[in-house]
């Protein structure tokens, strides 16, 4: 591929991996119920509404899944993959399509969690007190953060749970999504 085309092919993906990151911060801001009118959370209710619409007269209403948003997540996934197949002269089929896109959106989702604990963890040392802008984080990370809490209360003022939660993120992506990603590869083989 000529530098040009690997270019416009980062572009590509820059710009898919932008809209799906935004269409997948909807979906968790709705699964983790963060207050909507903030101005940050209101911003990418904005953004994200066109592009989820059409979905949203198919699917469910959302109340604490936004199905629209991660469908649409995984339809922008799947034309990205179609799209890099066309522009490196390699064909797909539709299992691996599929696979292909199932795997990085959960991917994208998983690090997305991990890196929403690691910055609300920072954000607790640094900034003492309520912060509305600090608190989005806080409402995204509770959710994920409560069963591990369950298993593992606070010892002596540290709550050890974000250590957990990161450990069982980061197994999920390697042993489960590892294991569809490796079926999506021997499909290419």
């Amino acid at each position: 591929m000529t530098p040009v085309g690997q270019g416009g092919l980062f572009l590509i993906q820059f710009l898919a991996g932008l809209v799906i990151f935004t269409l997948l911060l909807r979906f968790v801001m709705r699964a983790t119920f963060v207050d909507w009118r903030h101005p940050i959370v209101n911003f990418i209710a904005k953004v994200t509404n066109p592009i989820c619409a059409p979905l949203n007269m198919v699917l469910p209403k959302p109340n604490r899944w936004d199905w629209s948003a991660l469908v649409t997540a995984m339809l922008v996934q799947a034309l990205l993959v179609i799209l890099i197949g066309f522009l490196t002269d390699r064909s797909f089929g539709v299992s691996l399509i599929l696979i292909s896109s199932v795997t990085e959106i959960m991917n994208q989702l998983l690090d997305m969690m991990f890196w929403l604990i690691i910055i609300q963890v920072v954000l607790s040392w640094v900034s003492q007190g309520y912060n509305p802008n600090t608190a989005i984080f806080d409402q995204m990370t509770q959710p994920i953060l409560r069963p591990f809490q369950r298993l593992i209360p606070p010892m002596g003022g540290l709550d050890l749970s974000p250590i957990v939660a990161i450990i069982a993120i980061k197994l999920t992506q390697i042993v489960i999504v590892g294991s569809i990603a490796q079926i999506g590869q021997n499909m290419l083989v």
